[in-house]
């Protein structure tokens, strides 16, 4: 039975059986079935064997059986002890007879148990035809039963075996016990027996389902941790461990070819914003998309696993060409030209792709993903729905930033940063109107860094909360103290970053730096940038109005960048525009830019606002403009940022702080305003 299961296999190799989830096995699991139940056979009926010896102890010591039948008994014993040798030969040996031979390792076993079993019917039956009904046959009748309980239970895992074990038994007591005339022996006889062959069945069959069972849930519970371990559980793609093994195997594989082998980093613009607009179980819907997209466009031999939140990472293999990672690129990137859907809504969605190929961009996997994926960064910096090649300078300029990142976070509470303040010029006047605090860092034993490459790093680490606080406490002490010198009132204006004006509680913050300061609200300007106006118009609008009802002047910067309509500009509290000087730069050489400039001034007059311009650094540039009607100008003509220490002595003596380029035209310039004194 165990050798044939009662099965046949089918053509995908699966065995057909009555036993309940046996169809889900394959051939492999079936062998294992079979096999675990014949060593389990073996391991029970050995020391089960054992009950032959006991069985014949007790008629020797508790009868005389032996001693008046020693012909019956002792050859028996030898019997008993040849079919133990067999079944500890089976069970020791198990692994080599087993897969020697199966229908060897069957016949064996099947000879030891009908071997033992024909003995001791022997011995049982002829008890109960010499002593009938005396103590030697009931003794004889007990041990009887035991052997075969014992049976159902040492070989039950055999149907047929167990029944012919039981059938050898009983079947010539119960033809004996009627000769005799013993007829309560042969109802217990015939009731046993019939009871016997229907535990068997039982048996029989609890231990295969049990059996069949663990081996399923065995396979299903491998299947999972396989799942848990090596598959992403939501896009039920490779993970990171498993891409990782995949891209050594494509690395090896490249190697022994001689051909290329690529790692492409996949990720989606601006994810976020889905995650925030339609909560994440439309987010992980779309990942979930995207990764069947992202599969329908490779190739069988490359794996797509995904790698982090919304970054799917590709082995490419055997490339004959480095551009073929160029074209498998420019495929995903069309595959996404058709929107999803996603909520009742058909969403476009862009992805920026990094792109690395061994040997050239690295001979480790550890590089090739690092250079992919800093380059899919890189591409997502210059607006995403593209593709880029690694580059060297790519990787330096990423390390670059990590370093600063490092530097900043220390930057503070090292005393690193100071602010450099600008001018601001009344054309209508020509005296000081106000200064702009620019925020400067010189670390340590180094050069001052440009602004430009910090402050994106104080943004995007979040740092810039902590420091632009510590901004505008600085810059509103400083114009308190400029105030106690200069005898004309002016403003202090201060940048504020799209992270803080996000931050909860950014009036609350300014209030209190005012407060502990001492400088009136009236004398403070907070800059904004267009394109932030844009940005949640009502949370804007509530912050802008609890700026504005504290005094505090509120101003547009770089204006002519963004795309802020006359209805916002007309809604928002603000108090004056400054124009970009991208515009300012070109406006005395081009008519576009001078249309632009006089249309801004123009159009902020009719709203009642004033006009900065920034970036003056010619004498034309200023007369332009104050002919234009501009309120207010500021750039290097005038002067370049300056340290605190710088400004304060120009203004406590006196000093004219302009520039000399500005000076000589003041003298020679009859159209230019005359700027007056700072007090």
């Amino acid at each position: 039975m165990i050798c044939r299961l009662q099965g046949i296999a089918d053509k995908r190799g699966m065995v057909k059986t009555k036993f309940q989830g046996f169809s889900e096995l394959n051939k492999e699991q079936t062998s294992a079935v079979k096999r675990a139940a014949s060593s389990e056979t073996a391991k029970r009926s050995s020391p089960a064997s054992a009950a032959y010896f006991i069985a014949a102890i007790v008629l020797i010591l508790g009868s005389p059986y032996a001693s008046e039948h020693p012909w019956i008994i002792y050859p028996a014993l030898a019997i008993f002890t040849i079919s133990l040798a067999i079944r500890l030969v089976i069970l020791i040996r198990f692994d080599s007879i087993y897969d020697f031979s199966i229908r060897l390792w069957c016949g064996l076993n099947f000879s030891a148990v009908i071997a033992a079993a024909i003995t001791w019917a022997s011995i049982s039956s002829l008890a109960i035809y010499y002593y009938e009904n005396t103590w030697t046959s009931l003794l004889t009748t007990a041990a009887t039963a035991a052997i075969c309980a014992g049976g159902l239970l040492s070989i039950g895992m055999n149907k047929r075996l167990t029944q012919a074990h039981v059938t050898i038994i009983l079947l010539p007591n119960l033809i004996v016990s009627m000769v005799v005339g013993g007829y309560g022996m042969v109802a217990f006889f015939l009731t046993y027996l019939a009871y016997c062959l229907i535990q068997s069945r039982y048996i029989y069959t609890e231990f295969w389902n049990s059996r069949i069972n663990a081996m399923r849930l065995d396979a299903e519970t491998k299947q999972r941790l396989h799942q848990l371990t090596y598959l992403d559980s939501l896009t039920n793609l490779p993970n990171r461990e498993l891409f990782h093994d995949r891209l050594q195997q494509s690395i090896h594989d490249a190697k022994r070819r001689n051909n290329f082998c690529g790692v492409m980093f996949v990720g989606l613009d601006r994810f976020s914003k889905i995650n925030d607009t339609l909560g994440h179980h439309c987010g992980d819907e779309l990942l979930k998309d995207v990764s069947v997209r992202i599969q329908n466009v490779l190739r069988e031999n490359d794996t797509v696993a995904r790698y982090s939140g919304d970054t799917f990472a590709i082995t490419i293999n055997s490339l004959d060409d480095a551009q073929v990672a160029a074209r498998i690129a420019n495929k995903i990137i069309d595959s996404f030209a058709q929107p999803f859907e996603l909520a009742g809504l058909e969403l476009f969605i862009t992805t920026s792709i990094g792109i690395s190929l061994y040997p050239i961009d690295g001979n480790e996997q550890e590089n090739l993903i690092k250079n992919a994926e800093s380059t899919m960064y890189q591409v997502k910096q210059q607006g995403g729905c593209n593709y880029q090649y690694y580059k060297s300078d790519i990787h330096a300029e990423s390390m670059e930033q990590l370093q600063l990142e490092t530097k900043l976070r220390h930057a503070l509470e090292r005393n690193e940063f100071v602010l450099y303040y600008q001018p601001k010029i009344n054309l209508h006047e020509g005296v000081l109107s106000g200064f702009e605090a620019l925020l400067r860092w010189l670390p340590q034993n180094s050069e001052m860094v440009s602004p430009v490459k910090f402050i994106p790093i104080l943004e995007s680490t979040g740092l810039i909360v902590e420091v632009g606080e510590w901004v505008l406490r600085q810059a509103c002490l400083q114009a308190k103290e400029w105030q106690k010198i200069c005898t004309k009132q002016f403003r202090m204006a201060v940048n504020l970053s799209a992270r803080q004006f996000k931050h909860a509680g950014l009036a609350e913050m300014v209030a209190r730096v005012l407060s502990e300061t001492g400088l009136d609200a009236e004398w403070l300007e907070l800059e904004i940038t267009e394109s932030m106006l844009m940005e949640d118009t009502e949370h804007t609008f509530m912050v802008l109005r609890q700026l504005q009802d504290m005094g505090i002047h509120l101003s547009i910067d770089d204006f002519g960048t963004g795309y802020s309509s006359l209805a916002y500009l007309k809604r928002m509290p603000i108090n004056s525009l400054k124009i970009d000087r991208s515009f300012v730069k070109d406006i005395t050489t081009d008519s576009s830019d001078a249309a632009v400039v006089q249309t801004i001034i123009a159009m902020a007059h009719n709203l009642n606002l004033t006009v900065v311009a920034e970036g003056t650094e010619t004498a034309e540039q200023v007369s332009f403009l104050r002919y234009q009607q501009c309120d207010e100008t500021q750039g290097f003509y005038f002067s370049r940022p300056l340290p605190a220490d710088e400004l304060r002595e120009m203004l406590q003596s006196l000093k004219h702080w302009l520039s000399d380029q500005a000076a000589r035209d003041i003298a020679s310039a009859n159209n230019f305003v005359l700027i007056s004194s700072a007090t």
